[in-house]
């Protein structure tokens, strides 16, 4: 399973950008977010605070990782997201 690592382009906000060029599955090397394409795209995306969505989360769900804001050009061509996993070893 070979990843093309990609380094996006930061835009205001804390938003970042990524064109890929060609079908292929490429890693953001900042936020490890892995996208899956079949043709080229522009992809932006950024991540947001929980803080302002953490009361829709009901029982016996928990916030439990980084949420995401994705927004792509060419939504036919972006087959999938993988989102990176986190895990709180603390108490």
């Amino acid at each position: 399973d070979q990843k093309e690592q990609v380094t996006p382009r930061r835009l205001a906000g804390g938003q970042f950008v990524v064109q890929l060029d060609a079908e292929g599955t490429y890693q953001c090397s900042l936020t490890g977010l892995i996208f899956e394409v079949t043709g080229a795209v522009k992809i932006t995306y950024s991540l947001l605070s929980w803080s302002k969505y953490a009361n829709l989360v009901e029982k016996p769900w928990i916030v439990g990782g980084p949420l995401f804001d994705v927004r792509c050009d060419s939504a036919p061509a972006l087959v999938s997201i993988q989102f990176p996993h986190s895990l709180c070893l603390g108490g």
